[in-house]
């Protein structure tokens, strides 16, 4: 059998306003969440180490960064009658930024969480650069460097002013 494609319906930009702030307020309820609840165990149960302390400092940074971009990315702008005229970049858009951010957010919460049965697990933001260099080879490094090269022409531009002169030079000497 074949299946209709169906067109999305298009989402109006208060739409859009709105679910990027309840996104954002997930996401910042389960960042200071989860901060919030391995701060405290580490502190008052587990008696954490300097590197359990300093890859909580090192994913709480990740998270705050992702979340300080997402805020950016949603500002928006009103009219005069204080309606949304522009309701910033859609974070809900697979394509789009937001969703790193959001993956950040996600993995930085799980490390932390994951953290509290070994530091090792810190170690898993490392994933994070790693897709950061992964990305920008595949999207601009990669086919930069590996783009066919341009094919010269014999009659190039700089070829022909120099014909030209030898054959003034040439009708000029007769």
């Amino acid at each position: 059998m074949s299946q209709k494609h169906v067109k999305q319906a298009a989402r109006g930009q208060r739409q859009i306003y709105e679910e990027n702030r309840q996104t954002l307020i997930a996401y910042t309820l389960a960042s200071f969440t989860s901060l919030t609840v391995v701060g405290i165990l580490n502190y008052f149960v587990l008696n954490a180490a300097r590197g359990d302390w300093i890859g909580l400092i090192v994913s709480t940074i990740c998270q705050l960064s992702s979340l300080g971009l997402m805020f950016s990315m949603m500002k928006n702008a009103r009219n005069e009658k204080n309606q949304i005229v522009d309701a910033g970049l859609d974070l809900n858009d697979p394509q789009a930024f937001g969703e790193y951010c959001k993956d950040v957010v996600i993995l930085s919460v799980l490390v932390q969480i994951l953290s509290l049965f070994s530091a090792y697990f810190y170690l898993l933001l490392l994933i994070l650069p790693m897709f950061g260099f992964y990305k920008l080879w595949t999207k601009l490094l990669g086919p930069w460097f590996f783009a066919p090269a341009p094919e010269i022409d014999e009659n190039t531009d700089g070829k022909k002013k120099r014909d030209k002169r030898r054959e003034k030079t040439v009708y000029l000497r007769r």
